[in-house]
């Protein structure tokens, strides 16, 4: 769960420095979820609810903050 846990926030701190893309960022933390679920126990799942939960949150902030991407806007 450790692991975890540094993975995702390397990626997150990576998307937030702008280094990755809001799909590659995706990518990244399905890996690292798709990396966990082999070794979590049933105790640890409230902990990676938690940090899943977190990281959503930052990335769907972030992109708020960015706003829509260049070339589309809110009106089809």
């Amino acid at each position: 769960m450790e692991v975890y846990e540094r993975e995702t926030a390397e990626v997150i701190r990576r998307f937030l420095d702008r280094r990755i893309s809001f799909p590659e960022c995706i990518a990244a933390l399905d890996a690292a979820l798709a990396g966990v679920i082999p070794h979590l126990t049933g105790e640890q799942l409230p902990r990676l609810r938690m940090v899943m939960r977190a990281n959503s949150e930052t990335v769907m902030q972030e992109m708020a903050r960015r706003g829509p991407p260049a070339g589309k806007n809110s009106i089809s």
